[in-house]
């Protein structure tokens, strides 16, 4: 998820490397620096901070060197530049179609980290009714809230695309002339897009806005009736503005192949002349995972540490961590559910590769070697 804040945090200097995760007997072992994205809210930092927290990084021989980041596009080009600053790094959804565009130099998707939950679809109250009082929204009445209404999204990030797939979830089954129709003055946000029908009664106006001003839009004459973002600024306005309520969500709302993953992904260069390091990297990464599955607070605790965040600032509820049976049983075979996800990511993303690019295949942009190594290897 989401602007890089190419700001080296300072866990990097030794002494504060050594106290939050190493030992005076590992100072002068041989460790590889890898250069590593994190992003400030659940998904994105606890899974590298119990890899440092618990010493799985210094384990598998590798030094990290974070940088903070707020948004996908920056990130992606700190780590696509021809003198990259990053090696690898979490992604959400949003900047995914990055390791499929086969131009420049490339990315591939190497790890299923978790399950976003961070994405939400947010009101102020009363603009949506529950019709059916069923104490919840279902399809029809979040359809029928959003016609004619305008949406506050920061579209470049992952709830630009989660937003689409919303209303293509809502609009199943219907008539395209009752189908709703999103539109935007941000044109790249329609590229490949094609609207149902053009009666304005459907149509859905979005409107770009930064995620981190979510919060003062919604709050008393913001100005901002719904908006879709991620955390940490949904948490933020549900944890401090009482006229607010969540209307979806990705488990609440969406199947599983419409579920979005959120994933690590690495230069194929660093792959290439680090293929060894690259492995070790997930090794950690997955030996980490399966701690955070039953570790969860604990998890977003060193999260909030690494990322510099207030102590409860991590709401464990906004992702779903695969356990180390999910693991095995998604990774089994190339039809189980791991590849599902990615595939769902994939196709989700490829019409976001710009016009006129190669475009990698899915086996060419997911390289599962290192993710199914580990979970071989370690039992």
């Amino acid at each position: 998820m989401k602007k890089i804040s190419m700001t080296v945090l300072s866990v990097l200097c030794t002494g504060m490397f050594l106290f939050a995760g190493g030992s005076k007997e590992s100072a002068g072992k041989n460790l590889v620096e890898v250069r590593i994205g994190i992003h400030a809210n659940e998904g994105g930092a606890p899974l590298a901070a119990v890899a440092k927290d618990q010493g799985l990084f210094e384990k598998y021989g590798i030094k990290p060197v974070f940088t903070l980041v707020e948004s996908g596009p920056a990130e992606m080009t700190a780590m696509r530049a021809d003198n990259r600053t990053l090696d690898a790094g979490y992604i959400g959804a949003g900047v995914a179609w990055n390791p499929i565009d086969g131009k420049g130099n490339q990315l591939s998707f190497i790890f299923l980290d978790c399950l976003s939950n961070a994405e939400m679809l947010l009101a102020k109250k009363g603009v949506f009714k529950d019709t059916n009082g069923n104490k919840k929204y279902d399809n029809d009445e979040i359809l029928a809230g959003l016609r004619g209404g305008k949406v506050y999204i920061e579209v470049g990030t992952t709830p630009g695309g989660w937003f689409k797939n919303l209303v293509e979830l809502l609009n199943s089954g219907k008539k395209d002339e009752d189908k709703l129709w999103i539109d935007s003055e941000t044109s790249s946000y329609l590229a490949g897009y094609t609207a149902p029908n053009k009666n304005a009664a459907n149509k859905v106006t979005v409107i770009n806005t930064l995620n981190s001003n979510l919060p003062a839009g919604m709050a008393s004459g913001g100005g901002m009736d719904i908006v879709a973002g991620f955390s940490p600024a949904t948490s933020t306005i549900l944890k401090t503005n009482k006229s607010v309520e969540s209307i979806a969500t990705t488990v609440g709302n969406f199947p599983a192949e419409k579920s979005f993953p959120s994933t690590w992904v690495a230069s194929n260069k660093w792959i290439e002349e680090n293929p060894t390091v690259a492995q070790n990297f997930i090794n950690a990464l997955y030996e980490a995972a399966l701690w955070r599955s039953e570790n969860m607070e604990a998890a977003m605790k060193s999260g909030e540490m690494l990322s510099q965040k207030p102590a409860g600032s991590f709401d464990s509820t906004n992702l779903v961590a695969p356990s180390k049976a999910d693991y095995q049983k998604w990774f089994a075979s190339k039809t189980d559910q791991g590849y599902t996800y990615m595939k769902a990511l994939y196709n989700s993303r490829v019409g976001n590769v710009p016009k006129g690019n190669p475009v990698k295949t899915f086996d060419e942009a997911f390289n599962d070697t290192f993710i199914t190594t580990a979970i071989k290897n370690i039992r």
